[in-house]
């Protein structure tokens, strides 16, 4: 495989890294998705490495930005070609996902009843993407959130700041069959992965620019060296599983492999410039203390640990009878 970036693929990772520059820290999804569209990051043809370079480069800035894109990205490429929701590539309306699948509404003759739990990030006129169970299967759905028969129950989160979670409450309310959840989930996973390299390498970062130019630290000098070091090769081996999955037909094993070693390398990450910098890191509002709030929110999304390794052994291992 060759990672060498192409022209295009290193254009888009400036404008992530300078969308993140621009971004008030607490910047709303809405604002977030508007910015995007106008630094030409919201394309349905863009390639997918493209897509993750740029959010890498966001989430090293700006840790919620890069998640409230991840997820929008995801939910606009599934939404793609139906007439009915040309907005959200447009970035005139902000795309949503189930974060979880604790709970999964009924979907009955393109009508949703029931509930979905961790919806993000909700807008006042936002789209949101839910799994409908028909049966057996479950299958994507889009909802307008502002449409009749949708009620919404905000929560308050200590992670990602400006990013709006929710539960969603659902009276037959209209939708559209988008199609099976497995693409959808695919991409959230790639995305979400990639949101989760740029947070770990913002955390080495901030652990470079505390000990530059001494040789203090937790252990001194040679132990801040190892820290970093292992920090940086985790990420390094996370975001090439990322890239192989951004550049591969889609596979949920895949993808999911890479956000099990791309939020694990992050928390690490975050572990040991802890070390690194110290009691300073305990520090309310220090950046370390919030990317630490939300890369654990990272794990929390589009697939628990659990559910990411039943993913990869599914594909990984043989199945019985095969």
């Amino acid at each position: 495989m060759d990672f060498d970036l192409t022209a295009v693929q290193q254009s888009w990772q400036r404008k992530g890294a300078a969308l993140g520059r621009e971004l008030a820290q607490d910047a709303p999804a809405a604002d977030v998705v508007t910015a995007a569209a106008h630094a030409g990051l919201l394309d349905v043809e863009a390639d997918i490495l493209s897509i993750v370079v740029a959010l890498e480069a966001l989430a090293s800035e700006s840790a919620s930005a890069a998640a409230a894109l991840a997820i929008h990205t995801a939910a606009m490429l599934a939404v793609r070609g139906d007439g009915h929701f040309q907005e959200v590539a447009r970035g005139e309306s902000v795309g949503a996902l189930t974060l979880s699948t604790e709970s999964v509404p009924v979907l009955d003759e393109r009508t949703l009843s029931g509930c979905a739990s961790w919806v993000a990030p909700l807008t006042a006129h936002g789209v949101a993407l839910v799994a409908g169970r028909q049966g057996e299967e479950r299958m994507a759905c889009a909802v307008r959130l502002d449409t009749a028969g949708v009620s919404i129950e905000g929560v308050r989160t200590a992670a990602l700041r400006g990013f709006v979670c929710g539960h969603l409450t659902f009276d037959r309310a209209p939708c559209v069959l988008i199609g099976p959840t497995l693409p959808v989930m695919s991409l959230a996973r790639i995305f979400i992965a990639a949101a989760g390299i740029g947070m770990g390498r913002r955390a080495v970062r901030e652990s470079l620019g505390s000990v530059r130019g001494t040789s203090r630290g937790a252990g001194g000098e040679q132990t801040v060296q190892g820290l970093v070091a292992d920090a940086a090769t985790e990420l390094d081996a996370a975001m090439l599983l990322t890239w192989k999955a951004a550049t591969s037909p889609l596979s949920l094993g895949a993808a999911s492999m890479a956000k099990l070693a791309a939020t694990g390398a992050a928390q690490r990450a975050l572990e040991r410039t802890t070390q690194i910098v110290g009691a300073d890191t305990f520090r309310h509002g220090h950046v370390i203390e919030q990317l630490a709030q939300d890369v654990r929110a990272l794990e929390l999304f589009a697939g628990r640990t659990e559910a990411l390794r039943e993913a990869v052994a599914r594909e990984e291992l043989p199945q019985p009878g095969s």
